[in-house]
């Protein structure tokens, strides 16, 4: 067996044990599936990783592009005549605090179905739907996502990026969020494999470093230029859609605490809107 040391994992804890097959090959990913429906990724250098997978060099990355059969043990993976392991672990958490408003008003990224980002949101085709089931949660009903999830573009469609950038926002700000996503076996009948992994993280607080990259910039009143820029360049619309779900979820809250009804308990602002 040849050891091969990984740049980074994360999210692994959650994933079962045993064999893992191949499901797809991408230029930046390859992603693998267990039988029970869950994913395992392997992210390649310069591009972030997500939350639940393994980073690797660029080089190490094109090596495992024929592999196609994993077998996981812990943070180890196995199989074809090597072992792959990673001593660093990180915890790609969004962490509660306050944050700034998103500005989109320089953003011309298209998303894949509301059109740019830069317009007012009030005038994009989903606002009224989606406000409508943000104030059904608010009120203790489990919003209904079908209309939405596994909508538009994408291995990872649209709407479910724009749930992605809402969970990110909404557990920032410390909402509880276990009514917000339709259980996992509900899921994962409505939308693809991959973004079902995604959504899976989101729900628990786990995002893909550019996502946190943002989220991180708006927490400490940063210029987020840089990392939304990071953000939007991935996927071909899944960047875009999880930025206006970030800015759809955001007014959202504001709108919630100008009528002075939180949707979680207390009366600390956890939107604020200096630079």
């Amino acid at each position: 067996m040849v050891i091969f040391n990984a740049l980074a994992c994360a999210g692994l804890y959650r994933l079962p044990d045993g064999e893992w097959t191949l499901h797809s090959r991408f230029s930046q990913a390859i992603n693998f599936s267990h039988v029970s429906g869950e994913l395992l990724t392997l992210y390649r250098y310069g591009k972030g990783m997500g939350p639940t997978g393994i980073l690797l060099s660029r080089r190490l990355f094109s090596r495992m592009f024929a592999v196609s059969r994993l077998y996981k043990s812990g943070n180890q993976l196995s199989g074809q005549g090597m072992i792959l392991h990673s001593r660093r672990r990180l915890k790609l958490r969004v962490t509660t605090a306050t944050t700034a408003p998103v500005d989109l008003s320089s953003c011309f990224q298209q998303s894949g179905l509301c059109g740019a980002l830069n317009q007012s949101l009030q005038n994009m085709p989903c606002y009224a739907q989606i406000i409508t089931e943000l104030t059904r949660w608010q009120k203790g009903t489990a919003p209904d996502w079908r209309w939405l999830i596994g909508r538009g573009p994408g291995l990872t469609p649209s709407g479910d990026d724009m749930l992605t950038g809402m969970l990110a926002v909404f557990i920032a700000a410390g909402l509880p969020v276990h009514l917000f996503l339709p259980p996992a076996d509900q899921l994962a009948r409505l939308t693809t494999s991959v973004s079902c992994s995604y959504l899976n993280s989101a729900r628990v607080g786990e995002f893909s470093t550019p996502v946190l990259g943002v989220m991180r910039s708006l927490q400490t009143g940063r210029d987020a230029g840089h990392a939304l820029r990071r953000l939007l360049t991935v996927g071909h619309t899944s960047g875009a859609d999880t930025v206006l779900g970030i800015a759809l979820a955001q007014r959202w809250l504001q709108m919630a605490d100008s009528r002075g009804k939180h949707a979680r308990s207390g009366n600390n602002t956890h939107i604020y809107s200096g630079s």
